[in-house]
């Protein structure tokens, strides 16, 4: 049966495909999709080490995935005359997705266009009238998609047809809490399921009993703190569960805090966290070693220090409702933190949040951070 779980950062999503497939039934074949270069380095790594000698299943990246096994084998039932000659990673095609016929989804050279990669992959298999299922149900049992919040476009009907494919389950785990990346940023179909509103699409396919829904609320990651507060960066109207954390370590220096510009340094100094911006644009006057919210997804450290944009501000200090998409990415950028979180705001006072100066330095505090290696890391066993 086709499954998704739905989990919160830090709730082992990745491990979870891991654990599925090394102590599955021999003699299945799987395979394990997703989207980013380093999300395929971060699985195949794990099931390398967990499976039995060369029963790892296959990794694939998305992309890979659509011209190996969606385009190339039936590209000319859509296009006789043409040839797949690699991918054209960043071009696009003159008039863009109003492009007719090959001239929207292949440069001169033969390279499929990126942008419409989803789309010609779709538009090859309905013109395959089902043989590019029936040619995947063959040759895979299971295929796992890590990351699917990341999947939009036409991606959400190449998925939908594998749900459908007979001798083919379909297990799918993702957070649509942190959905930064996009396959298709410039696909209009489907747009009314982008980002949180995908989970409109998973329920959907529940009530149409294609698909079973889980959820995992319980993260291993952050403290309770700060998974209380990334319950609240989205409004009721989601109705997302509570987060439970399991992750208990008492540092001294735990939870969500606000501190003024004056103070950084001496906090920096105190506490070593990892600083993030919502994109090179914030902050870039500020001599910190910033690395934005959609690169740390997947990342684990001790502490962050946020300096936030300011619709983030008016969030903190007024109760002002976060757009989706930056809802997205602040939840990414506090989640990857398991003892504290700081905001670097003009009056912390105003945040309602617990505020930090310099007449709050511990030194007994200080000791016990500075002693610790707080440089990122990837989480090391489960994501």
């Amino acid at each position: 049966m086709n499954r998704v779980t739905l989990a919160v950062a830090g709730s082992h999503k990745t491990q979870s495909i891991v654990d599925a497939c090394a102590g599955g039934a021999p003699g299945v074949r799987r395979l394990a999709l997703t989207f980013t270069q380093t999300g395929q380095a971060e699985i195949k790594g794990r099931l390398q080490q967990a499976c039995a000698p060369g029963a790892a299943p296959e990794v694939m990246g998305w992309f890979t995935f659509l011209l190996r096994h969606c385009i190339r084998p039936y590209l000319p039932l859509r296009f006789p005359e043409q040839r797949l000659r690699g991918l054209n990673f960043d071009g696009e095609p003159v008039g863009g997705r109003y492009a007719k016929e090959a001239a929207r989804f292949f440069d001169a050279e033969g390279r499929a266009y990126r942008l419409h990669l989803s789309k010609l992959a779709y538009d090859v298999s309905v013109a395959s009238n089902g043989a590019v299922v029936d040619r995947l149900s063959h040759i895979y049992d299971e295929i796992y998609i890590d990351e699917v919040q990341d999947l939009t476009g036409c991606d959400l009907h190449i998925v939908e047809q594998l749900m459908k494919a007979p001798g083919i389950d379909v297990h799918m785990v993702g957070d649509v809490r942190q959905s930064v990346f996009d396959t298709n940023p410039q696909d209009p179909n489907l747009r009314k399921f982008r980002g949180v509103k995908m989970l409109d699409w998973f329920e959907l396919h529940r009530a149409s009993g294609l698909l079973d829904v889980h959820r995992n609320q319980e993260t291993w990651r952050a403290n309770q703190a700060i998974a209380d507060f990334s319950d609240s960066l989205f409004p009721s109207e989601f109705c997302f569960e509570s987060t439970t954390s399991k992750q208990t370590e008492i540092t001294g220096h735990d939870g969500v805090f606000a501190i003024a510009e004056a103070d950084m340094t001496l906090y920096m100094n105190q506490f070593n966290p990892q600083a993030l911006r919502d994109r090179i644009t914030t902050a870039n006057d500020v001599e910190l070693s910033f690395r934005n919210f959609g690169t740390v997804k997947g990342l684990t450290f001790d502490r962050v220090i946020i300096y936030p944009t300011k619709s983030i501000t008016a969030f903190l200090t007024k109760g002002t409702k976060l757009k989706p998409k930056t809802a997205c990415g602040l939840y990414v950028a506090v989640t990857r933190a398991k003892h504290s979180v700081a905001f670097v705001v003009p009056s912390p006072a105003a945040t309602g949040l617990t505020s930090w100066s310099a007449s709050h330095s511990d030194d007994g505090v200080a000791d016990e951070v500075s002693g610790r290696d707080a440089a990122l890391s990837p989480e090391p066993s489960h994501k």
